[in-house]
């Protein structure tokens, strides 16, 4: 794996040379030193990592942190700073900075700053896969050819793909506000009898954390009436309650074809 990239800034063009060769020196790092942050700017979008003065001329360290969070939300951005008071540090953490730390004179310094550098890259890397993550399954969701709808501890729609949007009339921007018992589409029974509320496949697995497999009913939209098989299954958090309600489900048609 490549070293970590960080940009270093600093008006005294000897000190930002001197932190980059010390987090170099600290750290699986490879840094590079500016002395103007506008010339910092384009090699941002290879940097894992930015560590900023606050007092130059110019261009504050704050001021450069705010452009920084414009082009880069999520970059990692250490304030090291000769300046230390608490009103640069409140402010520094409204504009979104990752981390703050005066300079001083003790030798530790630049091993602590390392410290702070590398911890963030990780955090920021860290968060970058599991946005990909999230992202590639959410793609998933979308594609597959089953209808699934994901609701909440109390029933709402948190997540539906497009074919359960379709299927049940079901616009992106109704969910997180439909309880699955008063939408506008209605579960039966397979013999058309509409179902209780506590007898409604989701207000079963929040009651009881069972798991549904095959289970085959009815849901009647806007007078139109489909036959479905559905699957549901519990997402239980650490203390045991049940936070998530995943339903799987297809027309009893489209089974019908699959398994002939």
């Amino acid at each position: 794996m490549a070293p970590h990239r960080v940009v270093c800034v600093d008006d005294e063009p000897a000190f930002a040379d001197l932190t980059a060769t010390q987090l170099e020196r600290h750290g699986d790092v490879t840094a590079t030193g500016f002395s103007d942050p506008n010339e910092a700017l384009p090699h941002l979008e290879s940097a894992d990592c930015v560590v900023s003065d606050y007092d130059m001329p110019g261009m504050t360290g704050l001021e450069f942190l705010e452009t920084v969070r414009d082009r880069h939300p999520d970059l990692p951005f250490v304030l090291f700073t000769g300046k230390g008071s608490e009103d640069v540090a409140s402010d520094a953490i409204s504009k979104g900075v990752t981390e703050y730390l005066q300079k001083s004179t003790d030798a530790s310094q630049y091993e602590v700053l390392s410290n702070r550098v590398l911890n963030a890259i990780d955090r920021y890397h860290a968060n970058r896969d599991l946005e990909r993550e999230r992202t590639l399954v959410e793609r998933i969701v979308e594609m597959t050819p089953v209808d699934i709808v994901v609701h909440d501890q109390d029933g709402d729609v948190v997540v539906a793909n497009r074919r359960a949007r379709e299927l049940l009339r079901m616009p992106t921007e109704s969910l997180h506000v439909r309880a699955y018992d008063t939408s506008d589409w209605v579960l039966c029974a397979p013999d058309g009898t509409r179902l209780a509320a506590a007898e409604l496949p989701v207000a079963r697995v929040l009651a009881n954390g069972e798991e549904l497999r095959g289970e085959r009913y009815v849901v009647e939209v806007e007078d139109v009436r489909e036959e479905i098989v559905l699957n549901a299954e519990p997402l239980v958090g650490e203390d045991g309650t049940v936070e998530r309600v995943v339903v799987v489900f297809a027309t009893s048609d489209e089974i019908d074809q699959y398994v002939d």
